[in-house]
C-alpha cells in the first residue's frame, strides 16, 4: 500500500541541564508524522507483527477496524484500511499461528475461535469452543484476555470456560490444537437481576522453579497451579498453594453489608518484586480513614522454596503505605533489577469535589524505591503534582508515561506540564530516580487526546502514538474537534 504521509524530522538542541544553573534539558529527536482519521479512534489499539520490525496498527471502531499498515516504516498511511468485524464476535486478540508469517486477528465467537488473515482477506474457523457466553443473546464485542502462549513455543493457545470448566486449546506445530480441561470452575454470584458468572482471573509464571511457565488460578486465598510438563503439555491436578494473604471473594451484597471502615484485601500483582527468579505476591488492604479519606497499605510476600514448590509467610516480608484513591503501577524504574513502585492518587474532599466539576482535579505521582533489604522506602525518591482532566467519554486521561526516551536502559518520566506542552524528565540511577529539569515538546494536549508509549520501531528508544478524538461541547450542543492520529517516532 502507497504511504502518503508527510514525514519530516525535527532536531531540536538546547545546552545541556545542569544543577547549578537554569539551562533546560537536551531535547531528543522525532520523526513526525499526522493523518486525520474518518474513523472513531477512542476503541481498542492492537499492534500486530512487532516482532518483525515493522507494526501493524487497527483500531477499533464499534463493530469494525481502522487498519494502518507499516507505520514504522513510512510513518502513518493517508487512509485506513477498513476491516469489519463479524457480527458473531464477542471478543477480539491477536495471535501469532503455525505456518503464517504474520499475525493474525482471532474472534472468539460462542462457539468457537476464528482467525482472520489481513493479507489474503480469509475469516477461518480454528477450533469450535464452549463457552458460558453463549446464554448472553446482547453483546457488544469487546477485547479479551484468551489468548496466550502458555507453554512458550512461539504459537499462541487459546483459553475458554464453560460454566463448570476451564478449557486451554494448545497449538501444535502443525497448526492442530491439543484440548485440556481444567478443574476451575467460574465465580458465581447473585444478584436482584438474577445470577451472573465470571471467570477465575488466571497468571502465567513459573510455581516450581523449572523454568518452565505454568497456568495458575487465585481462588479466595489460594493459587490453583496447573504445572507444566516436559511436553508442554499441562497436569491435569492442580497444586494448591496458600497464599497467607487472608484473601476472600466478597459478592455485590457482601461489600454493600461490609463495615465501611473495616479492611478490604485486594491482590495487587503476581510477579518477581525483588528480581530472585522466584514469583512473589502484592495485596493491597484498603481502609476508609473518616468520612472521605482512605489509607492503603501494601503487604509484600516473598516466594521461597520449599520441597520444589513456592510457598509465602502468613507475615508479610515487607509493608508500604500511601494515602488517596487512584492507581498503582510496579516497575523497575532505575534498573537496577528490583521492581519500584509508583501511584497517581488523590485524596476526595470538598476542594476535588469542586475541581471535579470544573474538568479536572489534582493528582499526586509519586515514586517509592525497592531497597536492597526488600522493604520500600518510606519516603518517596520523586513526587509531583499532575493535573487530569475529566472527560466523560474516557473517565479521565492525564499524560503520564515511565519509559525509556533516550535508550541508556533507565526509565525517563514523561508528564503534561501545559495544554499544549509536555515534559520528557531524564531518569538517573542515583538518589533521584529524575532529572530536576526536563526537555520541553510543544503539541496541543486538549482533553480528547490519548497517549500511547511504546518503542514501536525497535531502537531502544520509547515512540509516542497521540490519538485525538472529538469531544463533546456543552455549550454549543455538539462535537468539536477532529479525529486524528499523530506519530512521534524516535530518530537517532
Amino acid at each position: 500500500m502507497l504511504k502518503t504521509a508527510t514525514i519530516t524530522t525535527v532536531l531540536l538542541l538546547t545546552t545541556l541541564a545542569s544543577p547549578f544553573s537554569h539551562a533546560k534539558a537536551s531535547k531528543l529527536n522525532f520523526h513526525k508524522t499526522q493523518q486525520k482519521a474518518e474513523q472513531k479512534i477512542t476503541g481498542k489499539l492492537l499492534y500486530l507483527n512487532e516482532q518483525n520490525g515493522d507494526v501493524d496498527l487497527l483500531i477499533q471502531d464499534d463493530n469494525r477496524f481502522s487498519y494502518y499498515r507499516g507505520i514504522t516504516q513510512g510513518g502513518l498511511v493517508d487512509k485506513a484500511e477498513i476491516i469489519e468485524i463479524p457480527k458473531n464476535a464477542q471478543f477480539f486478540n491477536q495471535a501469532k499461528l503455525a505456518k503464517q508469517t504474520n499475525e493474525v486477528i482471532v474472534y472468539l465467537t460462542s462457539d468457537a475461535v476464528m482467525s482472520y488473515n489481513i493479507q489474503d482477506k480469509t475469516l477461518s474457523k480454528l477450533i469450535a469452543v464452549d463457552t458460558l457466553y453463549k446464554y448472553q443473546s446482547i453483546f457488544e464485542v469487546n477485547f479479551g484476555e484468551f489468548v496466550q502462549d502458555f507453554n512458550q513455543d512461539g504459537l499462541s493457545d487459546f483459553i475458554t470456560y464453560s460454566l463448570d470448566t476451564t478449557h486451554v486449546y494448545l497449538q501444535n506445530s502443525d497448526g492442530s490444537f491439543t484440548h485440556q480441561s481444567l478443574a476451575i470452575s467460574p465465580r458465581i454470584e447473585k444478584s436482584g437481576s438474577g445470577i451472573s458468572f465470571t471467570p477465575q482471573n488466571f497468571y502465567h509464571a513459573d510455581f516450581n522453579h523449572d523454568d518452565k511457565k505454568d497456568i495458575a488460578f487465585q481462588v479466595n486465598d489460594q493459587i490453583l497451579v496447573f504445572t507444566q510438563k516436559e511436553d508442554k503439555s499441562f497436569n491435569a491436578k492442580s497444586l494448591p498453594i496458600t497464599l497467607n494473604a487472608h484473601l476472600e471473594h466478597k459478592n455485590s451484597a457482601e461489600k454493600k453489608a461490609q463495615d465501611e471502615r473495616s479492611a478490604d484485601v485486594k491482590l495487587e500483582t503476581i510477579e518477581d518484586i525483588n528480581g530472585d527468579g522466584l514469583v512473589d505476591i502484592v495485596t493491597k488492604e484498603s481502609v476508609r480513614d473518616g468520612m472521605m479519606s482512605r489509607t492503603n497499605v501494601l503487604m509484600v510476600r516473598y516466594g521461597f522454596l520449599e520441597n520444589g514448590v513456592i510457598n509465602y509467610k502468613k507475615e508479610p516480608d515487607g509493608k508500604a503505605t500511601f494515602d488517596g484513591e487512584g492507581m498503582i503501577k510496579f516497575k523497575d524504574v532505575d534498573g537496577d533489577g528490583l521492581k519500584d513502585y509508583y501511584t497517581l492518587s488523590f485524596e476526595m474532599g470538598i476542594g476535588t469535589m469542586m475541581s471535579a466539576l470544573s474538568g479536572s482535579i489534582d493528582m499526586d505521582l509519586r515514586f517509592y524505591k525497592l531497597g536492597k533489604n526488600g522493604k520500600y522506602i518510606k519516603k518517596p525518591a520523586y513526587e509531583n503534582e499532575v493535573e487530569m482532566s475529566i472527560d466523560s467519554s474516557s473517565g479521565g486521561e492525564s499524560l503520564t508515561e515511565v519509559s525509556d526516551f533516550n535508550g541508556d536502559g533507565i526509565n525517563d518520566l514523561m508528564l503534561k506540564t501545559d495544554d499544549d506542552e509536555f515534559t520528557i524528565y531524564s531518569g538517573s540511577k542515583g538518589k533521584r530516580l529524575f532529572a530536576k529539569r526536563g526537555a520541553d515538546y510543544e503539541i496541543p494536549l486538549p482533553e480528547s487526546v490519548r497517549t500511547e508509549v511504546k518503542d514501536f520501531n525497535n531502537d531502544g528508544k520509547a515512540d509516542i502514538l497521540f490519538l485525538y478524538g472529538k469531544s463533546y461541547d456543552e455549550d454549543e450542543e455538539k462535537e468539536v474537534g477532529e479525529n486524528k492520529l499523530t506519530l512521534w517516532l524516535s530518530a537517532s
